[in-house]
């Protein structure tokens, strides 16, 4: 099964006897998330999740990548404008899962700024650093982007099994 959760982020192999989801957890009231970000359950804030630290470790059951099934559902009250690269930002406030487990196949790609028909201006995204990387290195994160990691200090999320520097595009099998 391929899925995709905007323009930077989506999965390549989602076994769903391998795949898990934990819980159903809002994402923070305030600032932006993407999906498929690192994040982990928030023990200041009882049913909330967050962002991930820089060289977190990623725990079965407590961390992973961030998922939001419902978000395309929009509101009258929401920003006028949306268009696809909104639909790789959590919504805020709302439930979200963690997802996590051996053997599932995710993508990212970065995208370039750019400027829309109506003059609106979108930010360039990287989800991660594509310089260097190879296949076989492994994935960890550096806080707000995932990044080529040794184990030390940033620990290994992910493994890469496919890259492609010029487009900004990698696959990554999660380790754990």
């Amino acid at each position: 099964m391929a899925s995709e959760y905007g323009l930077n982020f989506g999965f390549r192999r989602s076994d769903e006897s391998g795949r898990n989801s934990e819980g159903r957890f809002k994402t923070p009231v305030s600032g932006a998330i993407r999906l498929g970000s690192a994040v982990e359950i928030d023990p200041a804030s009882p049913g909330y999740l967050k962002k991930s630290a820089a060289n977190a470790v990623p725990t079965p059951g407590k961390s992973g990548l961030l998922v939001q099934e419902e978000n395309f559902i929009r509101n009258t009250y929401d920003v006028v404008g949306y268009d696809s690269y909104d639909n790789g930002v959590a919504l805020l406030d709302k439930l979200s899962v963690i997802t996590y487990g051996t053997g599932t196949k995710v993508w990212f790609k970065n995208t370039g700024a750019e400027t829309r028909a109506d003059g609106r201006v979108i930010t360039a995204v990287t989800m991660v650093t594509v310089a260097g990387l190879i296949v076989g290195d492994y994935l960890g994160w550096d806080g707000s982007k995932w990044v080529e990691s040794d184990g030390d200090p940033t620990p290994n999320w992910m493994v890469v099994t496919n890259v492609d520097v010029d487009t900004g595009y990698v696959e990554a099998v999660l380790q754990f």
